[in-house]
């Protein structure tokens, strides 16, 4: 018997859970239907941010979380849809009740559905920039910005401490350049940044030949009667 107790306190509360989110539900989509009364995707889409919001930010914050930003981003969001729930349901029941005068409820419920919706879109963001790789994607690429731009200045300030030597290295051939520009040197066709090379002149010196260097079939068999 006590078995079968256990089961049935199961069922009984399921039932009893679903029966409390179905109250909320239909009493902030009446607290919607004054806010958007010719809108019913508006109306929708209220009820996504708070009853639905709630429901998914404990789901998010028991299975979704893997970082300390995003425990606290999940319950912040928990909180956020839930009290925004009680409120709709509160100035629902106010003003269908008749028994207290209306007021500002109605400037306050559309200055909730702002606020809500606005702390749900930031949230959600922030919940998956909290992420262990987002985030460390997010603090190593800022490191590396840093750095980057820290070299540029150490560039920048070598640079310009260096501005007259490196000058000084460049002048001759800009000065050179300008000069063959100019016709003023002849341009070198195998180095055009250098100046051109005067041109060499060479002398043709012509060696005599030697009786000894002919050979042997140009010698003169008889000398003695050539003289």
């Amino acid at each position: 018997m006590k078995k079968v107790f256990q089961t049935a306190s199961k069922y009984i509360f399921a039932l009893f859970g679903i029966a409390v989110l179905a109250l909320l539900m239909s009493l902030t989509y009446s607290a919607l239907a004054r806010i958007f009364p010719d809108n019913l995707v508006n109306r929708m889409w209220g009820l996504v941010m708070f009853d639905i919001a709630a429901m998914c930010w404990a789901l998010a914050f028991v299975f979704e979380s893997e970082s300390t930003g995003q425990y606290a981003t999940a319950a912040i969001g928990f909180v956020v849809g839930f009290v925004g729930t009680l409120g709709m349901v509160a100035a629902e029941v106010i003003l269908s009740s008749g028994q207290i005068e209306a007021g500002d409820i109605g400037k306050w419920m559309t200055y909730g559905f702002i606020i809500v919706t606005a702390l749900h879109a930031g949230l959600l963001y922030a919940h998956h920039a909290t992420a262990p790789v987002i985030h460390e994607k997010i603090n190593v690429g800022i490191a590396r910005g840093e750095i980057v731009t820290e070299a540029i200045g150490q560039s920048t300030r070598q640079l310009e401490e260096q501005k007259a030597e490196l000058a000084y290295t460049i002048r001759n051939d800009i000065v050179s350049q300008v000069k063959r520009d100019l016709g003023l040197i002849p341009a070198d066709p195998q180095m055009p940044i250098l100046p051109a090379q005067p041109k060499r002149t060479y002398q043709q010196t012509v060696m005599p030949i030697v009786e000894q260097d002919k050979p042997e079939a140009a010698r003169d068999p008889f000398p003695e009667s050539n003289s």
